[in-house]
């Protein structure tokens, strides 16, 4: 039981810091003249088919096809995700789209738990999600009120509950995470997303050596192992508590900022750092508020 539950948060913690990647990589792509649409459904579409390739060389055989799970969560998890997401940036400050999505993800894979998998809503998980979420808050601070407006909120809101969404479908339905499902999904996600790129209008920006480098490294760390890492977390814990631990991603993007982009981060990290680790910590009840109930004695 320890095992699982220390190989899921390996996993958890691993899709945050690939996820993390993704801001980076997308500065360097939109510097070059891509669209945000359109560098989802390339990432996509170039993850599908490096996997693909990839599972030519491996021996391990398949598992059994699931298609109709994967064409549903990638729905949830890829295009929802994606498409709301995309939306919203043109509609409110990239501070504020990734706090309510992450906020969104987290309660809503809390509630939607409770609803679908019955899992209970303890006193841990609300604390350990409320901390987290705000040492969020507290990270972007000021940033959260530029370019506020409720329609932005609504669209970042509607893609974090497309992820926790995702999580709590894979869970429901007893997928098993791994290279195979990473591509079905992929596959499915590329083709939900070609629908709102075209509509768009799909554009490919200059395409430099650091451009097609940016590309490959989008598809195979946030895209091909996010997916993966995700996926195989999804199988060792509960969903909320998988998006209670996607929630350090942040941390992560603020180290690779600071590694790759030589921007020094602010003040307000650590403070928020702090009460995010705190909350996990609440969340994986490191820390219990109350008692665990005594198991009864058998005579």
């Amino acid at each position: 039981m320890q095992a699982s539950f220390s190989k899921g948060v390996i996993f958890a913690l691993s899709a945050a810091a690939l996820n993390a990647t993704i801001g980076v990589l997308s500065k360097v792509l939109m510097s070059n003249g891509f669209t945000a649409s359109s560098v989802a459904v390339i990432k996509t579409v170039l993850g599908c088919l490096l996997l693909s390739a990839l599972l030519l060389f491996i021996k391990r055989p398949a598992t059994r096809a699931k298609w109709t799970q994967a064409a549903i969560c990638a729905f949830l998890g890829i295009f929802v995700l994606f498409h709301f997401e995309t939306a919203a940036y043109r509609h409110y400050a990239a501070a504020g789209v990734v706090v309510m999505l992450m906020a969104s993800a987290s309660i809503s894979s809390i509630v939607l738990g409770r609803i679908i998998l019955k899992d209970a809503i303890t006193a841990n998980a609300t604390v350990g999600a409320a901390l987290a979420i705000a040492g969020i808050a507290v990270i972007f601070g000021a940033d959260l009120r530029q370019g506020f407006t409720l329609q932005g909120v609504a669209l970042a809101s509607m893609a974090g509950c497309g992820y926790g969404a995702f999580s709590v479908a894979m869970k429901r339905m007893g997928v098993s995470g791994g290279l195979h499902f990473t591509r079905q999904l992929l596959f499915f996600g590329s083709l939900y997303l070609l629908m709102p790129a075209s509509a768009d209008g799909f554009v490919i920006g200059e395409l430099s050596p650091w451009a097609i480098a940016a590309l490959l490294a989008l598809a195979a760390l946030p895209t091909i192992l996010g997916f993966f890492c995700t996926t195989k977390a999804i199988e060792y814990l509960k969903p909320s508590q998988v998006q209670a631990l996607e929630l350090t991603e942040p941390l992560f993007a603020a180290l690779l900022a600071f590694v790759v982009l030589n921007e020094v981060p602010r003040e307000s990290l650590y403070p928020g750092a702090l009460l995010i680790i705190i909350g996990l910590c609440f969340s994986n009840e490191l820390i219990r508020l109350g008692r665990k109930k005594p198991v009864p004695s058998r005579a």
